[in-house]
């Protein structure tokens, strides 16, 4: 007699295997950029620097340079 709350019992042949497929994509919105900047820009061109910030960004620039680590060596 068993007194389990839960019992399992399997019986199988073959390969079993569990995968988990994670992750995020980056992409640009170019209608915000468009309003941000006042003109269309890419991506690739603000973190170029090829286009000067905003100057609503300027606060957020500045968060960003006390944590970021020196970049000049």
């Amino acid at each position: 007699m068993l007194h389990a709350e839960i019992l399992a019992y399997s019986r199988a042949r073959g390969l079993f295997a569990g995968i988990s497929l994670e992750g995020a994509t980056l992409h640009s919105d170019p209608d915000s950029n468009r309003e941000l900047y006042g003109r269309k820009v890419t991506g690739r061109e603000i973190l170029s620097g090829d286009v000067q910030p905003p100057a609503g960004a300027s606060k957020f620039e500045m968060a960003l340079n006390r944590q970021s680590p020196d970049r000049t060596h």
